[in-house]
């Protein structure tokens, strides 16, 4: 059998605080809240965000859980120059093993779109993942990266405008507006209607208004650059 950490009660309650301490920082992270004012004086105490952050790591280095693989990738993402490498480790390993069962699961809906938040949280892990890789130079394996997210979450534009990004540093602007004016065809650029709990009918237009707002913005790049461009 391969060799596996056991868990002990000290590693448990240092996962936890870990946990409570990214709460203090704003973080939706499921946590025990008996551990909040503890983790609220220690954050105090260490004075500052990068070194609770940094606080995180320690509090976990010593556990191999989903739990604590989790909170490092998101810690690192956090604290962003000098810890891309370790965010895309933390993330990688996270994603191939077996989930935090603490957090969200199960099918919401939020202003008339139903998603699997399971799935969402392995989208917002591969964003993270993938925006470390870009600046690392990193480029195909961000963009695969980007694209895994879209197939997870495909209601979101943000993960085609972020695949986007990776699309021009590979293959040109020109590309990467080839790619985001395709995403037209997309089931959910079409808006969705939907009654608000009080009955209102609504109209969820955001992944049509964020793709069009991006492609606009690479269409006045790209027309920028010509104009700029001596004639010969």
């Amino acid at each position: 059998m391969p060799f596996q950490i056991q868990k002990t009660p000290q590693m448990d309650q240092k996962l936890e605080l870990a946990a409570a301490l990214f709460s203090v920082l704003g973080a939706e992270i499921p946590h025990r809240t008996e551990l909040e004012q503890e983790a609220a004086d220690l954050f105090s105490s260490l004075g500052s965000r990068s070194k609770t952050l940094k606080k995180i790591l320690e509090l976990c280095e010593s556990s191999e859980s989903p739990q604590a693989l989790y909170l490092s990738a998101k810690a690192c993402a956090w604290l962003g120059s000098g810890y891309r490498r370790q965010n895309v480790e933390f993330a990688a390993r996270y994603l191939q093993g077996p989930p935090w069962q603490a957090l969200p699961s199960g099918i919401a809906e939020q202003n008339g779109l139903k998603f699997d938040r399971a799935a969402a949280v392995r989208a917002d892990l591969l964003r993270d993942m993938a925006q470390a890789e870009l600046i690392l130079g990193n480029v195909r394996d961000a963009h695969s990266h980007y694209m895994a997210a879209c197939r997870l979450e495909p209601h979101n534009a943000m993960n085609y405008v972020k695949a986007a990004e990776a699309v021009e540093k590979q293959s040109g602007r020109e590309e990467a507006l080839r790619f985001l004016r395709e995403q037209r065809k997309n089931a959910w650029f079409t808006p969705v209607k939907y009654r608000d709990s009080a009955g209102r009918l609504c109209t969820n237009d955001l992944f049509q208004e964020l793709l069009n707002a991006n492609i606009r913005k690479l269409e006045q790049q790209k027309e920028s650059i010509r104009e700029e461009s001596p004639l010969y």
